[in-house]
């Protein structure tokens, strides 16, 4: 049977992952495959599936996480730091949520550039904002190395 959590467990789970990769330009469907790939760790899997769910709970309290303030949620998550759930959401997060067309391009990254000749004569080669370097090396330069 399919592990799926409730409504409100799925939006402490996505707040929480808001939270710990926080990207105010970024709508919440970005961080959906997080909580789906957090949802599907537990499939078959008992013990993970509790794991979640006590995550969840520490996070809900007495309350609820999600209607929480932004600094209370980043208060209450560093205290889950280093509980299982904490990091199988950071674990998660950190690829679903890069891991889409969708974040590359809020992000201002076009994909892969093989099928259009490569990276190296489309602008990615301009360092305008570094200084240009010697051409020659001057021997006070290499002299520190000795």
């Amino acid at each position: 049977m399919h592990y799926q959590l409730s409504d409100g467990a799925r939006e402490t789970a996505l707040r929480a992952a808001r939270t710990m990769f926080p990207h105010d330009g970024f709508p919440d469907e970005a961080y959906e495959p997080v909580v789906r790939q957090v949802e599907a760790a537990a499939d078959g899997d008992e013990a993970v599936a509790r794991q979640i769910e006590e995550g969840i709970a520490g996070l809900d309290g007495s309350g609820s996480f999600a209607e929480l303030d932004a600094d209370a949620q980043l208060e209450t998550l560093a205290k889950a730091e280093g509980t299982p759930f904490f990091e199988l959401l950071k674990a998660t997060a950190v690829v679903a949520l890069y891991d889409q067309p969708l974040v590359w391009k809020l992000l201002g990254y076009e994909g892969a550039a093989a099928h259009l000749g490569g990276y190296l004569h489309r602008g990615f080669d301009d360092l305008d904002w570094l200084p240009d370097p010697p051409l020659v090396m001057s021997a006070e330069a290499g002299s520190h190395h000795q």
